[in-house]
């Protein structure tokens, strides 16, 4: 059987911060070297307030992003761009070895009201 080769780096371009859960509050880990995809949606309530439905999917290979051997999993949270993302969605792609990471995130605190 043919190893899987890892995520180029040249596509790992972006980097995030990853908030667990813990006792005192939440452990910041700065990840580095993933890439991530941005969607986007607004949902109207009502004719003066929406809601930012931005979600995102975050790529983290197993080899190129760090740090290695980082546990992601529903419940984290991302911060991308100045933006809180919670984790919906935590795959992990694996052969003989793990390969990578697909999240799936969403905005939080997306409510605004226009001028």
């Amino acid at each position: 059987m043919t190893a899987v080769r890892p995520i180029p780096a040249e596509l790992l371009t972006d980097s995030a911060v990853l908030k667990t859960p813990s006792v005192s509050g939440y452990n910041d880990t700065n990840l580095h070297n993933v890439r991530i995809v941005r969607t986007s949606g607004i949902t109207d309530y009502t004719a003066g307030r929406t809601r930012d439905c931005t979600e995102i999917v975050m790529y983290f290979d197993c080899v190129n992003s760090y740090p290695q051997n980082t546990v992601l999993a529903a419940g984290q949270t991302l911060v991308y761009c100045g933006e809180s993302y919670e984790i919906t969605q935590a795959e992990l792609f694996s052969g003989t070895e793990p390969h990578h990471y697909r999240i799936k995130a969403r905005k939080t605190g997306g409510t605004f009201r226009p001028e």
